[in-house]
């Protein structure tokens, strides 16, 4: 299937979630309401299953949300809901990297530079180690420049939408290196291959 419709069946599947989730938060209550249940233990496994609803639609909305732009060279990015925006300059962007692929993938972006950014991590041994492929680049990359000091961010929000985001990514930072597993899934991207 291709990633446009892709994208649009996502799309109404979370509106249909949303929905059945908002009828269940309204219904419930009123038919206890209309049975004239009055019993404290069914009154709080109620307010148990409302507040455990309430969590649900929280965690589908901030696991969907994937605000980017890209402006005068810099890529702002709003990894989920309730985090603020965090700033790359795409220029100095070296190397990019995914992890798995669908609606659980990850795009590991590693640049030298931490401008205005705290959702930067240094790159440490644990992160080499659980990443092998962008850990292989990475170490490249390092022997050419062995006095900078690199930084990663992971984004890990918005399901599908990440595909947008890396097709934009990679038309936009051309001095970064792209390891195998991020080419497979900008061809995904740019209509090249089906998920």
């Amino acid at each position: 299937m291709k990633i446009e419709k892709a994208l649009k069946k996502q799309k109404f599947h979370n509106k249909i979630f949303y929905i059945i989730m908002i009828l269940l938060a309204v219904f419930l209550p009123l038919c206890t309401y209309l049975a004239y249940i009055n019993s404290t233990i069914m009154l709080t496994f109620l307010a148990l299953i409302e507040v455990l609803i309430c969590i649900a639609l929280i965690n589908k909305i901030n696991k969907s949300t994937l605000k980017f732009s890209i402006y005068n060279n810099k890529l702002k990015i709003k990894n989920g809901l309730f985090l603020s925006y965090s700033l790359i300059q795409c220029d100095k962007v070296a190397i990019v990297h995914t992890n798995k692929s669908n609606e659980d993938m990850e795009i590991i972006i590693i640049t030298p530079v931490r401008y205005k950014n705290k959702k930067l991590h240094p790159i440490s041994k644990d992160f080499m180690r659980k990443n092998k492929e962008a850990a292989d680049e990475y170490l490249r990359i390092k022997k050419i420049r062995q006095d900078c000091l690199y930084y990663f961010q992971v984004i890990n929000c918005g399901e599908l939408n990440k595909y947008v985001l890396l097709d934009n990514i990679y038309r936009n930072c051309v001095n970064a290196v792209y390891t195998s597993s991020a080419i497979e899934n900008i061809k995904i991207a740019r209509g090249q291959k089906e998920i």
